[in-house]
Parts: structure tokens; sequence; C-alpha cells
């Protein structure tokens, strides 16, 4: 079906409330410290506020593909050719959680050595895709995230029995929303109402919309290999094992090359694809994903010694490192230049290690 041409990118398509844009960048920043302190008095090491636990890393190649449209050929995608890359799969939590409390997956895509003007502050010469197993952020804004995690700020390093009681009882929730015909609650994922899904058979979804070149786009990463497609419906079977994603993960790459879609969204019709309310999913039936990039990574231990050090260590993923043409858009993506740089800022002072991009 013909779709309509994509919308030129402008600044006027975000509204800035800069009074109560800052006031909120406070409380995230607040929240963020009660984590940060918390996990770091409790370990003595300074983690990440969100995503702390990882459950793979690797290093791999990230292709752009040749003969794109032209609509698709634009700010890293204009020219093709292939670039290293580093991923880290994770949860949500802020904590080091038992992996039989259902969470939320994140996938950090860094590609290197890519040109353009820098964003502000964006040291290097890389670019950082950060990704969601949801389709839509869980909040439509930076104020009402900020408010979901005050909350979940007060149970950091708490009682993890009743965390995962909680979230079996999202997720039972959820499960009772389907089977009467209605969509999953994103509120209720983010709490932990999602299944111990196949992390390698997911969709990964930046949520969030960003600069593409001449147009905006929402971005999405998905299996492309047929053994990682196989696998889509299953789930992995948890048990007393804390760290079983983590183990179930390294078994694949070890056995298998993996490979993914790097797919966008182009932002067709404004009042269906808002910009601004981040917990709107836009309808693919307005503008398709189509594939610009693979993402190829060689069979490989996913949990090196060397590199998960150099990757959780020393390395940091934000949507704001990156260049001009990927600006990040939206007031939820506002809100994370400062506070993703506040919590690498507790990072490298606690433990004495500047964060840095590879060189």
């Amino acid at each position: 079906m013909p779709y309509s041409a994509p919308v030129p990118f402008s600044a006027d398509l975000e509204t800035i409330e800069p009074k109560k844009e800052a006031d909120t960048i406070l409380d995230l920043d607040d929240s963020f410290d009660d984590i940060l302190e918390t996990t770091y008095e409790n370990s003595g090491h300074a983690i990440r506020a969100v995503h702390a636990k990882s459950h793979g890393i690797a290093k791999g190649t990230f292709t752009v593909l040749e003969d794109l449209a032209p609509e698709l050929a634009q700010g890293i995608f204009a020219r093709p050719g292939s670039h290293d890359a580093y991923i880290r799969m994770s949860t949500n939590a802020g904590d080091i959680l038992h992996d039989n409390i259902h969470l939320p997956r994140g996938f950090a895509l860094k590609i290197c050595d890519v040109k353009g003007t820098r964003l502000p502050d964006a040291d290097g010469d890389t670019q950082d895709f950060i990704f969601l197993n949801a389709p839509a952020f869980p909040a439509p804004d930076a104020q009402a995230f900020a408010k979901n995690l005050k909350l979940t700020s007060k149970t950091t390093d708490k009682a993890e029995w009743l965390k995962k009681v909680a979230a079996d009882t999202f997720k039972l929730a959820n499960d009772a929303r389907q089977k009467v015909g209605l969509d999953p609650s994103p509120a209720l994922a983010s709490l932990g109402g999602v299944p111990h899904s196949e992390p390698l058979a997911l969709e990964y979804f930046s949520a969030t919309p960003f600069r593409y070149g001449q147009y905006v786009a929402k971005f999405l990463l998905r299996p492309a290999a047929d053994w990682m497609k196989a696998l889509e419906g299953k789930a992995v079977e948890i048990g007393d094992d804390r760290d079983a994603l983590r183990h179930h993960v390294r078994e694949q790459f070890m056995q298998n090359d993996a490979e993914w879609e790097f797919c966008v969204q182009l932002l067709r019709d404004i009042e269906k694809q808002p910009v601004e309310d981040s917990s709107v999913e836009w309808p693919q039936d307005v503008s398709p994903f189509e594939p610009v990039a693979t993402l190829t990574v060689p069979k490989q231990d996913s949990w090196d010694e060397q590199l998960v050090r150099e990757v959780n260590e020393n390395l940091h993923f934000s949507p704001w490192t990156g260049v001009m043409d990927h600006l990040p858009m939206g007031n939820t993506n506002r809100a994370r230049q400062e506070t993703y740089r506040h919590s690498v800022r507790f990072r490298a002072e606690k433990n004495g290690c500047p964060i840095h991009e590879p060189s």
C-alpha cells in the first residue's frame, strides 16, 4: 500500500517547557541518587542506575545496506559500509536481582567510527542506540516516568522476595488482559508484568523518536538469523539459578552466529505518531519498519571477563552519544541527556575509573 511522504525534521515538532522539564530532571537525579547510593553502600562498587544487570556482552559488525531509498539513506545510514559495534543485553532494574523476577529487557548498541557533527558534549566518534523490548515507553513523558522512578527507587536492594511476588502478580494481570482480548499494559510490563521470554528472539524498540537526517524516525532491532526466529514464543527456564539468563545467553552465543535487522519507522503522520508522548505506539499501517542495516555478532563468549569489564566499567550507553543527524527528540529523550550523565559521573567518581568512548 502507498504511504504518506515522511514529515521533514523541524524543531517545531517538539514542545519544550524549560521550567517544567528542569524540575523533572532534578526529580530524576534525586531518584537516581537514591538508587546509586544504595547499591554503592551495599556493595562498595558503583553500578548503573538503570539496567544495572547485564546478561550478554559481545562485539560484532554493523553494516549499512547499499542502495537504500533516498528517504532511508539519511544520517549515518547515508553511506553504506561496515562498523565495529558493541552490544549489551540487560534488564531494567537499578539493582542486581535474581533472574526469577519478571522484568523488562534492554539492548544497548554502540557503533564505532561514525562520521558527522556531534551532539552536545558527545565525546568520541560513536553512535549509541538504546532499545527496550516494547514498542512504546511505559510513561507518556519524563514527568510521569519521574513519579514511577521515585517509587521504584525506594525499593532498591530491599526485600527481593517481595519484588518477585509483585512481578509475578503484574505478569498474571497482563496475562489476564490478553486472555480477554486486551493488549498487554505497558505500565504493568514496566513493573515486571512480562514473561521470561527468550532474549535472542525478542524484538527491541527505541520506543522514543529521533531525528533521522532530513526526517524523524523510531528504530527497531529484530532477529534475522533462522535459529533466533525459531526461538520466538519460547521461555527461559530460570529455576534457582540467579544468573540463568546470562548462562542461557552465553550458551546460545557460544554455539551460533547472531544477526539482527536494524529498521527505521519514519514519521509520516504527526497526529497518529506523536513526538512528545512516548507511550504511544506508532502504528505500522501508517508507517512500516524498513530495514536499513544489519547487526551481526559471530559466535563468541558473551561473558568474556575482559570484555565484560571493559563494557560494564569503562563504557556507557546513552541516546545522547552520537551525531546531530540522530538528535533524540521528545520530552522523555530530553530528560535522558542530563540524568544519564549524572549516573556516569557518579560511577566514574566512586570507582575511580573515567568513563570513556572506545578508541
